[in-house]
């Protein structure tokens, strides 16, 4: 089943760095076209959880950092595979800062066209292997985390509309506190992801200096 796709500055500034300048701004607003912070309700978000591809039951709330960043990640989802090499480099990239913590996340229910015909046990079970075959074709290298219910994409209703998506979380208490819609960059060169604006604007978004 596809998944849902879902300043003009006055200083004196010499020319060059004020085309500069001005490209930044104008960069900038585009990001926040797609990026914007959270109105919707964080009911619910408290009792998030999901297994890891291991088996291992881990809930949202209590990951040990400061600030979660949850990638929604969606079977057939082109713009999904072509976020993989930034969302590789994110991940590489926060594991030296303890504070952030950043998890691929999967709404089970997306892999089947009759996912209420399965329990969620087997939904969690069938979606795991199947997910376990995404990471090895695409090398997914950030955890993953299946989730139960009652985290959902939904168009409707819910945090998530489509995917890719990515939420940014603040802990203690689990509050959500930005969402990027769609992917956070599809660059795929390794030299020029850390200079992207994108990717670098999420950093700093997720709390990174």
């Amino acid at each position: 089943m596809d998944s849902q796709a879902n300043s003009d500055s006055r200083l004196s500034y010499p020319r060059s760095r004020g085309i500069f300048f001005r490209l930044n701004i104008l960069f900038l607003l585009a990001a926040l076209a797609v990026c914007a912070p959270s109105e919707q309700s964080n009911l619910g978000v408290q009792s998030f959880e999901g297994i890891t591809l291991e088996g291992k039951a881990i809930r949202i709330a209590d990951i040990p950092a400061e600030r979660v960043a949850l990638n929604v990640y969606g079977p057939n989802c082109i713009p999904c595979v072509k976020e993989v090499p930034v969302l590789n480099h994110l991940h590489a990239e926060l594991q030296k800062d303890p504070h952030i913590k950043l998890y691929m996340v999967v709404d089970p229910t997306v892999f089947f066209d009759n996912p209420e015909k399965l329990s969620e046990e087997e939904l969690l079970k069938q979606a795991s292997v199947l997910m376990k075959e995404e990471v090895r074709k695409f090398g997914i290298k950030l955890p993953v985390i299946i989730m139960k219910s009652p985290f959902r994409i939904s168009r409707n209703e819910g945090l998530v509309t489509g995917t890719p998506e990515t939420l940014l979380f603040k802990t203690k208490p689990l509050v959500l506190y930005y969402n990027f819609i769609g992917p956070i960059s599809e660059e795929s060169d390794a030299v020029k992801i850390p200079k992207d604006m994108k990717v670098i604007f999420f950093k700093r978004m997720a709390g990174q200096s």
